[in-house]
């Protein structure tokens, strides 16, 4: 796991790093995040996960309606270039305050890879609670150090 610091072009694609592609597979689906000033760029089988377990949720709840719209009703879905780039579009990124040049950090989570803004992440850094400070005992994580 890592991040990675590319620049978007002026057609709105960025490389999807090389020791990713190969995990990512060749098609992933691109949409919002459920953080703010993030996108969320899915492998193909962790998509249609998230679109199964939303579908059998009731429609009457608006909450599933409203998450429906922003993860499904967002979704891009991508097919990486010969070059490992993949074309996000200009609503999407305007979603996160990024325009054409700009550089964005993408972070590996697996099977999911976060995207923001370098500028937001930098200023997010500086105005969150640092992670030693959180009170994390109602997580059920262990040997974190």
């Amino acid at each position: 796991m890592a991040r990675y610091t590319h620049n978007s072009d002026q057609k709105g694609r960025i490389v999807i790093p090389a020791r990713l592609r190969e995990r990512m597979g060749p098609t992933v689906y691109v949409t919002l995040s459920l953080d703010e000033g993030y996108l969320a760029v899915y492998t193909e089988e962790r998509f249609e996960s998230v679109r199964r377990q939303l579908d059998v949720q009731s429609g009457t709840n608006p909450l599933v309606r409203r998450l429906r719209r922003a993860i499904i009703g967002e979704a891009l879905p991508c097919n990486l270039d010969a070059q490992g780039r993949i074309g996000i579009s200009d609503e999407l990124w305007s979603e996160i305050g990024v325009q054409p040049g700009d550089a964005v950090y993408l972070t590996d989570m697996g099977d999911t890879i976060l995207i923001c803004g370098r500028d937001f992440f930098e200023m997010r850094r500086t105005v969150e609670t640092p992670i030693s400070a959180l009170d994390l005992s109602e997580l059920d994580v262990s040997q974190i150090i």
